[in-house]
This record gives structure tokens, sequence and C-alpha cells, in this order.
């Protein structure tokens, strides 16, 4: 996973639009609870950024299939 910047938006529709694409690819196929961690870990992600706080660590498990 890449944490780098790569600011190539015209601006804030687009950006927000990129989000919403990349929820959509995090939840495709994915259901129940499953999807309810996700969003959960979305929303962490954010508020992180919001609070200026670095990225966490890496998640071992993002290297699984399907992770």
């Amino acid at each position: 996973m890449s944490d780098e910047f790569a600011w190539e938006f015209e601006g804030q529709d687009d950006a927000k639009a990129e989000i919403r694409a990349a929820v959509r690819y995090l939840l495709v196929g994915v259901a129940g609870t499953s999807r309810a961690e996700i969003v959960g870990e979305i929303i962490e992600i954010v508020r992180q950024v919001a609070n200026g706080l670095p990225p966490g660590p890496p998640d071992p498990l993002d290297d699984l299939p399907g992770g």
C-alpha cells in the first residue's frame, strides 16, 4: 500500500469522485459485517488525515489474498 500523494485533481468535486470510486472498489463483493468493518477502517483513515496524524502501521492481513 502506498500513501504517496498524487495531487492530480481538477478540484474538490473531482477529489470527492475519486474517494467515492475508491470506496466502491473496496466494497465490491463484500457484504454484512465485513462491509461494516471496511467502512469503519475508512472512517478511521479519514479521522487520522483530519487530525494530521501519520498513517498507521501496515495491516499484515492486507497481504493475504482478498485482504
